[in-house]
């Protein structure tokens, strides 16, 4: 065989090794879901983001412990920061009342504000829709990585806490305020449930978000508008004179986690949390894959 063919025929190999499926995503334009994950977790911002939702339940573990024991009377006691020490299960229940509101919000806007404005701010946008990149893909999976950023945090926040929780006052349920005892299978089923709709709670935010990073070129603007409309929409949900308006606010039903804590369940509060989430994504959604699939990314 000449040196010619030989070349040739290292050449077909060669090109054989490098057309898997990866390769074919390059050649179209796709950003791989993995890859788009990698690039999130290498950033400081996010690494600390789940570092926060990690320790935070030891934290409040050496706050309650630098506070004392609870009331000998605690077990009857309509209140659940009064009944954070009662058990394992009940402590949980504490940690996720506690961050489920102001903090994961302000979490979600750190992921969601920094995903299209954070690459313009880095001057990196125009590159990734030149390789090319259709901006719809690119914005999708973004998203979709930032929820499963997000959603695996939650998770990992709630089970550290009743890792905490058993560990530190006993392998119990839920003791439910003013009323029983939950077995610890049940207060684990409950758990989770609280974390769900917790989840759902946020899709305002992230839609939010998501309409801010393509609109601004900031990042810290976009969160900052997602923080700052959460405390505005707080502000009014308490006016009580704007009546039934109110259910129209993002934040009107961001406690609809708590009901799986109490006996009996409403799960009223949990279907139109649900709905109000699914309708601020869709309008918010929407605007937002409007103006990005239109927005100047030249400069």
């Amino acid at each position: 065989m000449s040196s010619t063919s030989a070349v040739q025929s290292t050449s077909v190999r060669r090109a054989g090794k490098n057309d898997p499926a990866d390769t074919v995503e390059r050649r179209r334009g796709v950003l791989p879901f993995r890859v788009e994950l990698a690039r999130q977790l290498s950033q400081w911002r996010v690494r600390i983001v789940l570092i926060i939702l990690v320790v935070l339940p030891v934290v409040v573990r050496i706050a309650l412990l630098v506070g004392g024991p609870p009331p000998s009377s605690s077990s009857s006691t309509t209140s659940l920061v009064a009944l954070a020490q009662v058990s394992g299960g009940t402590f949980a229940a504490f940690v996720l009342v506690l961050t489920e509101g102001f903090l994961v919000t302000l979490i979600a806007a750190l992921l969601f504000g920094d995903l299209i404005a954070g690459e313009a701010s880095r001057s990196t946008l125009k590159y990734l829709l030149t390789v090319p990149v259709p901006r719809m893909r690119l914005l999708a999976v973004k998203v979709a990585v930032a929820s499963a950023i997000l959603l695996a945090g939650l998770v990992a926040l709630t089970a550290v806490s009743l890792l905490v929780g058993v560990l530190s006052y006993g392998a119990d349920g839920i003791q439910v305020p003013g009323g029983p005892r939950l077995g610890l299978g049940d207060s684990v089923i409950r758990l989770a449930l609280t974390t769900a709709v917790g989840a759902v709670g946020l899709l305002w935010a992230a839609a939010l978000g998501t309409l801010l990073t393509v609109v601004a070129d900031s990042p810290l603007a976009a969160a900052g508008g997602v923080v700052l409309a959460s405390i505005l929409s707080r502000i009014l949900d308490s006016i009580p004179a704007l009546g039934d308006l109110r259910v129209a606010l993002p934040t009107h039903y961001s406690r609809a986690f708590q009901q799986f804590l109490f006996v009996p369940v409403d799960l009223a509060p949990v279907a139109n949390s649900l709905l109000s989430g699914l309708l601020w994504t869709l309008i918010l959604g929407t605007v937002a894959a409007w103006w990005f699939s239109r927005k100047d990314v030249s400069g």
